[in-house]
């Protein structure tokens, strides 16, 4: 079982090195290109959620994404810092507009619940929370 690690700070700047990153460790294991693009997506919305909402952009806040393929499914894990955000309590659907803004919101979740097939979240032994999503490989 193939693992792979990135460890980045959290700041936006590190984005496409977090696609380069997935695309190149899961391109071998999953060639269908609709199925990268989508865990490859799904990936860069939480990680921008984790570096944005959670950690407000502080590159002195340190996140690791790691990838443990397996035959059936690939699993992905975020260590974050910060505290759990509970993506299930999220409304389903996304905003048109956020609440007292002119902002949409929500697509992001919204986007990694369509292309992941099972997302937990629960918090880090010591501190700070782990992402866990997993997307089955057909």
């Amino acid at each position: 079982m193939p693992k792979y690690a990135l460890h980045f700070g959290a700041t936006l700047e590190n984005l496409p090195l977090i696609r380069y990153f997935v695309q190149q460790r899961l391109k071998p294991h999953l060639p269908d290109s609709i199925q990268l693009n989508q865990v490859t997506v799904a990936v860069e919305e939480l990680c921008s959620n984790s570096i944005l909402h959670a950690n407000k952009e502080d590159p002195t806040r340190q996140l690791r994404l790691q990838l443990h393929i397996q035959k059936k499914a690939i699993h992905i894990y975020l260590h974050d810092p910060a505290p759990p955000y509970d993506i299930h309590s999220y409304p389903s659907e996304p905003q048109l507009l956020r609440k007292g803004t002119l902002r949409p919101g929500g697509f992001g979740i919204y986007l990694m619940r369509k292309f992941i097939d099972r997302i937990h979240v629960r918090r880090g032994k010591r501190d700070g929370s782990i992402y866990h999503m997993v997307k089955e490989i057909s």
